[in-house]
């Protein structure tokens, strides 16, 4: 018999995520034990995928029921004779939530598909973006309004700007960089096949997107741009990733994973410099550490007075991490996605489509790592 194991790490990471889990603030609150086990279930839980497939609909283009009702078809397609309920998530209306179907946290014999999961490659294109959940509360804490001008920073493959322009109604401009190439034609196509007209994508390096006061205008609405020329940034920061799921192994040794802290600063300075007074900036990362989440959060306050954490909408994950000396009524401002928060649990689908408001609140625990920090600019 063979078992699913946690995720398998180089013993200088391991001890170093470890020290991130156990640190001091940390300990004090939870105490050591506690500490260690939610270390320990993060492990775990990395290793294998979250409870529930998400898929984003496009209200332009189709309703949420015309979705679930054509999504029913095609799961009884793949899986005949099993109920999969398909459940729209109560504060992230546009989401749609479907159960995965497995063992959580049981021995295995790797004989036959471990899970059950529907494939949507190439199914109802320009109705649905496949998204994880915490990526698609990202685009509603930006908020972004009909008429305005938004910039995604790092931006391929384009679910999140596809997410923005839809929220605008399509109406305004969402500017898209990725400093690849291939990435930026991936963006293009999304919003081609989501029939999205308001987004400009860019192959540009996010870091000199600020123009100088000084140069000509002469590339029209291109990068780089002048100071103070957006409504709102959305800087869903290149990162480490370890918080995407399932994850077996990760390669990266500790000098790659602490490599990345200082690029997202300098993409965070670009950010402030670009953004209007008055306007939103949201941080997000894919990934559970410290020193790219709450730590970037205490120095970001430090260095620019002009930003002011705000509340975020909708909140559906947890609070901050302690660890980065944030005050606890800053840390409740942040939104944590912490899979070591979740014990592990079979999914019993009869109990979803009799009880949808007990699955919830196991759909907005059990997700990737994720961390969203949304940030005013004083005028």
């Amino acid at each position: 018999m063979a078992f699913f194991p946690k995720i398998l790490l180089r013993s200088e990471l391991e001890s170093y995520l470890r020290n991130v889990f156990t640190n001091k603030e940390l300990v004090a609150a939870v105490g050591g034990p506690e500490a260690e086990n939610l270390f320990e279930n993060l492990l775990k839980h990395l290793a294998h995928p979250p409870s529930f497939t998400t898929v984003r609909v496009n209200p332009l283009s189709t309703s949420i029921e015309n979705v679930k009702s054509l999504l029913k078809e095609e799961i009884h397609k793949q899986f005949p004779g099993l109920n999969i309920p398909i459940l729209q998530h109560p504060i992230v209306p546009d989401l749609l939530l479907i159960p995965v179907i497995g063992p959580r946290g049981k021995g295995i014999k790797m004989t036959e598909p471990v899970y059950l999961s529907p494939s949507f490659d190439n199914v109802l294109s320009g109705y649905i973006f496949l998204q994880n959940l915490p990526s698609a509360v990202v685009s509603h804490v930006l908020n972004p309004q009909p008429g305005e001008r938004i910039l995604d920073m790092c931006a391929a493959p384009g679910g999140k700007t596809t997410h923005i322009a839809t929220l605008m109604e399509d109406q305004g401009e969402v500017i898209a960089l990725d400093k690849i190439a291939s990435k930026v034609e991936k963006i293009k196509q999304n919003a081609s096949v989501l029939k999205l007209k308001c987004i400009k994508a860019f192959c540009f390096n996010s870091t000199k997107a600020v123009r100088d006061q000084n140069c000509p205008d002469e590339q029209g609405d291109g990068p780089p741009f002048f100071p103070e020329s957006f409504d709102r940034i959305l800087l869903d920061a290149p990162c480490s990733g370890m918080g995407q799921r399932p994850n077996m192994v990760c390669p990266f040794s500790l000098k790659e994973l602490t490599s990345y802290q200082p690029l997202q600063r300098k993409l965070f300075s670009a950010a402030v410099e670009l953004l209007r007074p008055g306007g939103t900036l949201v941080y997000s990362t894919c990934t559970v550490t410290l020193s790219e989440n709450e730590e970037q959060v205490a120095w970001a306050l430090k260095t620019f007075p002009c930003l002011k954490l705000q509340p975020q909408e909708p909140h559906v994950g947890g609070e901050g991490m302690m660890g980065a000396e944030l005050p606890p009524d800053q840390l409740k401002l942040l939104q944590r996605f912490d899979p070591s928060r979740v014990e592990f649990c079979s999914v019993d689908t009869n109990h979803c489509s009799a009880q949808p408001s007990d699955t919830i609140p196991l759909a907005n625990k059990d997700t990737i790592g994720f961390f969203i920090a949304r940030f005013l600019k004083a005028r």
